[in-house]
């Protein structure tokens, strides 16, 4: 949700001057009159003012302590928070899948530019009681995390699907980091018991033109490919 502003002291501020003053003029009237009354209703006023001074000041605090409590413990999220959200899956902090889309066309564009290749693999565990773990999109994300060029992006599907852009990269090089990449998944996920993946590599633009021709030929690779 949104958050709320910090609680203010500007009006405990306030009051606390007006006591100040109060107490000043009170005092100086009791001094420089003979008939004390207007000193005396001074300094009744004043005790009053206190009172009102130390009740909001009391409050401030306690509203000061809630929002620091609330704000340390992530309670809340701005506008900046919100953007990345809807940027980074905040389960895996990879790129949510229509950031990977849109990262695909670009490097497509850039590919035909200048003549270049690129490849996009996917891959996923053969055990299917892996999906049953609750963590095992998280983890996934933090073990392709820092594994990958600046140049490559990944992101991870609801369904547990892990897709890798390989920027640049055609043949014996792209199924090389690929290998690279299941031995690291295995051992940072499956350290006792290393699993099985399934594996499917395409390429542009053999195996297509734009980023749903190739995302579709992935896919119907995928479903045929047999676990390694």
């Amino acid at each position: 949700m949104q958050s709320p502003a910090a609680p203010s002291p500007t009006l405990a501020r306030l009051a606390g001057v007006v006591t100040c003053v109060a107490v000043a003029v009170s005092g100086a009237l009791l001094v420089a009159l003979e008939d004390h009354t207007y000193g005396g209703i001074g300094i009744v006023l004043s005790v009053g003012l206190a009172g009102i001074f130390v009740v909001m000041e009391l409050r401030f605090v306690l509203a000061l302590g809630r929002y620091q409590a609330l704000a340390s413990a992530g309670a809340f999220s701005g506008p900046a928070e919100g953007f990345l959200e809807s940027l980074l899956d905040p389960e895996t902090m990879l790129p949510r899948f229509w950031l990977f889309s849109a990262r695909l066309t670009e490097e497509i564009r850039r590919a035909e530019r200048h003549g270049r290749a690129l490849a996009l693999c996917a891959l996923e565990p053969d055990d299917l009681t892996v999906y049953l773990d609750e963590t095992f999109r998280r983890k996934a994300g933090r073990a392709v995390r820092g594994h990958l060029r600046a140049s490559d992006s990944a992101t991870v599907d609801r369904s547990g699907r892990l897709l890798v852009l390989f920027a640049e990269t055609a043949g014996q090089d792209a199924e090389a980091a690929a290998r690279r990449l299941v031995k690291t998944l295995n051992s940072l996920l499956f350290e006792e018991k290393p699993r099985r993946w399934r594996a499917a590599m395409v390429f542009y633009p053999q195996d297509g033109m734009n980023t749903n021709d190739l995302l579709q030929r992935v896919d119907g690779l995928l479903v045929k490919q047999p676990a390694a």
